[in-house]
């Protein structure tokens, strides 16, 4: 039953590449489909595209999913995972706050922790309205419990020429001097006339009568004014300023975005098991960002440069290590709340600005996967805490996917991080004693294991199919074309065109949120964008299920007797009915005539062009001849 044919153009081009490359160590007893998944706990994302060139200068560029803060607000950020509480008392400052598992950062932050991040203060009501489309004319003031707590005299100092207005078309204001001065004759009266002659009255809060029957229209020119102008602001927890916490992240006066324009591929993750690392780029704002990890329990994510030309280079980045948050801690925070959590906090970086802290979390060294998080802090006028509120759930990444790191500086040298109290789980204990060499050796088993299936080169078979399937770009859409008397339809995705119904497409896609109903799409004839594309099939996604699919075929093909020679396939002939396998099916005629859908290709000539593209990029082939279950 043919996949491939008559489906898609070997030769189909792209507009643009993404610089992703291939790992040199797959473990096929681990590898499946079905554990493929990066997930960005379901946060709006977008692609980042950066300039760069390719191996022969051209201009090309490079991508990586970031979160799209034009569509993430406080409120839509996922809830923090783990409960906390703190009591600081000091001679400047008392701050008790509480959080509970379950609460999204809106409901657990103040204006006054964002504030030097974000600058919340210098937002207006009605911006905050009109951004995030509400109409103040249904928002009753009990909503903005921050208003109940001016007194008149505070009103009149921020709401613009309030004290102009007569006392009667200020409605809570006018019931306020009604139920708490009965016999005072405010009519025809301004405010400012009223209280000059009662200067009393100017410390009644409004919050002393009922103002859910008002809406926040209720108050002139309310809308203009700034959140900074009301007493109190820096206290006010942002769920409590109507709209707020649904404004978008990048509506800040100081936005939420990517600071620095570095990305990079994760090369191999390690478990806690791992011991002094010291070429790192985590630490703290405190300490800087390349704190060394001393003593045991290094759990950390090993990158690499985003280079194309293979993994034999070996930039100026080869080999950064970012250490997990979860099992070693940095000092952080500064004036009057830096004692808070004992001036500790998760080594992380702060590639988004300073309004909270990216840290890596789990490594899980059995499905090449790794959990990230972020860490929020609380603030005052005299200082701020060290980031240690949360793990709130960020993304989770595979090995090779690119990861936007920021910006690389010059840090001071000679800190070190210390342990943490979290748990190493027994099973994480058994797979660290189990790969207790070091990250080279680690790296060299890895390549004598699994760079070779079957006798052939896995990386170089690899590239040889991605040239000529899509010239190596990884965000590559084909055509629409249905096969197997119209069973099978879909559309020819990526690096390696594979089908949108091919299993082990299909199944990674459907594992995303949203997937299964993008490709039923796809089996409709539905043309995908790029950005589609990478949210539900990325470059690591890709490269993953391709390498598993080459792997699962080159074991079964050896099984196989080649028709030509009566013989077991092996050698180049292995090559060439494997390709012919991808481009086909794995039940296509051997050295068949059938072609794509374009005429250009037949099963014969594309098993041939693909052995020649091997061969050119210096593969070689071993004719083993063993066992048919060989690995």
């Amino acid at each position: 039953m043919s996949r491939r044919l008559l489906l898609k153009s070997g030769l189909f081009l792209a507009t643009f590449s993404l610089t992703l490359f291939l790992s040199t160590g797959f473990n096929q007893s681990q590898l499946t489909a079905t554990q493929i998944n990066i997930d960005a706990a379901e946060l709006p994302t977008r692609i980042l595209e950066i300039p760069s060139v390719d191996q022969q200068g051209n201009p090309t560029s490079t991508h990586a999913l970031v979160p799209d803060w034009t569509q993430i607000s406080f409120s839509q950020m996922p809830p923090i995972s783990q409960s906390g509480s703190n009591q600081t008392k000091g001679q400047e400052t008392e701050l008790n706050r509480t959080w509970t598992t379950g609460q999204t950062p809106d409901q657990f932050l103040t204006l006054g922790d964002i504030s030097l991040a974000l600058k919340p203060e210098l937002l207006s009501v009605g911006f905050i309205a009109q951004q995030t489309g509400l109409n103040l004319e249904q928002v009753a003031l009990s909503a903005f419990p921050l208003i109940g707590q001016q007194t008149l005299n505070q009103l009149i100092e921020a709401i613009p020429l309030l004290a102009e207005f007569k006392v009667e078309e200020i409605a809570p204001v006018a019931d306020l001097l009604t139920t708490q001065a009965a016999n005072l004759n405010w009519r025809n009266q301004t405010l400012t006339q009223v209280l000059s002659s009662n200067p009393q009255l100017g410390e009644l809060k409004l919050g002393q009568i009922d103002l859910s029957s008002y809406s926040m229209s209720s108050l002139p020119n309310l809308e203009s004014t700034q959140l900074g102008a009301l007493s109190g602001w820096q206290t006010t927890p942002i769920q409590d300023v109507p709209g707020l916490n649904t404004l978008p992240l990048s509506d800040f006066p100081n936005s939420v975005t990517e600071f620095g324009d570095l990305v990079m591929r994760i090369d191999t993750i390690y478990g806690p098991a791992e011991g002094r690392r010291t070429n790192t780029i985590s630490g703290s704002d405190v300490q800087g960002f390349s704190v060394n990890c001393q003593g045991s329990q290094c759990a950390y994510i090993e990158l690499d440069d985003l280079e194309n030309i293979g993994r034999s280079a070996r930039g100026s980045l080869e080999g950064k290590q970012w250490i997990s948050g979860k099992y070693q801690e940095v000092e952080g925070g500064w004036g009057c709340l830096q004692g808070i959590n004992g001036g500790k906090e998760p080594t992380g970086r702060l590639p988004f600005g300073s309004a909270f802290k990216v840290v890596v979390m789990e490594p899980d060294e059995q499905t090449d996967t790794v959990s990230t998080a972020l860490f929020f802090r609380f603030c005052s006028p005299c200082g701020c805490s060290p980031y240690f509120i949360g793990p709130v759930p960020f993304f989770t990444y595979r090995v090779n996917s690119p990861i936007f790191v920021g910006v690389l500086e010059p840090s001071p040298t000679g800190f070190s991080s210390i342990p943490t109290q979290a748990d190493v789980s027994t099973e994480s204990s058994v797979i660290s004693q189990k790969n207790s060499f070091s990250p080279r050796s680690r790296q060299t088993q890895s390549k004598l294991t699994y760079g070779q299936v079957q006798g052939v080169n896995i990386e170089v078979l690899s590239e040889a199919i991605a040239s000529l399937e899509s010239s190596n770009l990884d965000l590559a859409i084909g055509p629409y074309v249905c096969a197997d008397n119209n069973r099978n339809c879909g559309i020819a995705l990526g690096k390696y065109q594979f089908m949108s119904y091919n299993e082990y497409a299909s199944s990674v896609i459907a594992s995303k949120p949203g997937g299964e109903t993008f490709l039923a799409q796809l089996a409709k004839g539905y043309q995908p964008t790029k950005t589609e594309l990478f949210q539900y099939f990325p470059p690591a996604d890709q490269e993953a299920v391709f390498v598993q699919s080459l792997i699962d075929k080159l074991n079964a093909t050896v099984a196989e007797i080649d028709p030509t020679t009566g013989q077991l396939f092996e050698g180049e002939r292995l090559i060439e009915r494997v390709a012919q396998k991808h481009f086909g099916g794995d039940s296509s005629q051997v050295d068949g005539q059938a072609t794509d859908a374009f005429g250009r290709l037949t099963l014969k000539s594309y098993g041939l062009n693909v052995l020649g593209r091997y061969r050119v990029s210096g593969g070689t082939v071993i004719s083993t001849n063993t066992s048919l279950n060989s690995q």
